[in-house]
């Protein structure tokens, strides 16, 4: 398994994030719950992802060893 380098992992939560939260806005415009739902659970995970890869890069969150 190959390791990204932080800028590219970064880059690709955050395009993750950008279209998560738009496909949640064609689901609220297309009245589709289950579409909206799935889509916001998503945005959700990758900006957690996104908050804990900036603690990180601030040293306010230790890393775990893998």
């Amino acid at each position: 398994m190959t390791t990204l380098s932080p800028p590219a992992r970064k880059t690709l939560i955050a395009c993750v994030f950008v279209a998560s939260v738009v496909g949640a806005a064609f689901g609220v415009y297309g009245l589709n719950v289950e579409m909206a739902v799935v889509w916001l659970i998503v945005a959700s995970v990758s900006g957690l992802y996104l908050l804990k890869l900036r603690a990180e890069s601030r040293g306010r969150l230790e890393r775990r060893s893998e």
